[in-house]
């Protein structure tokens, strides 16, 4: 399991954002104590398959997603 820094999209309609966290059974958490600018306001937890699926979608099927370096980036926030 991985929990990750996340910067919600501001340009990614909130209902589809909901269809993909439910639809790759990732977890969004908001931390209300953390200052407006600070990257790790929203985490995003799940299992690598999960994140590097909902990342993947996330970019759109139009672009090519790193999968080696986001698996490289995501073992720093590795929680087991």
């Amino acid at each position: 399991m991985y929990k990750i820094p996340f910067e919600y999209p501001s340009d990614f309609p909130v209902t589809e954002l909901r269809d993909l966290i439910n639809e790759h059974s990732v977890k969004l958490e908001y931390n209300f104590d953390a200052d407006f600018d600070n990257p790790e306001k929203h985490t995003l937890t799940g299992t690598e398959a999960q994140l590097v699926e909902f990342f993947h979608e996330l970019d759109g099927s139009a672009q090519s997603f790193p999968i080696t370096e986001f698996l490289e980036y995501i073992q720093d926030y590795k929680l087991v």
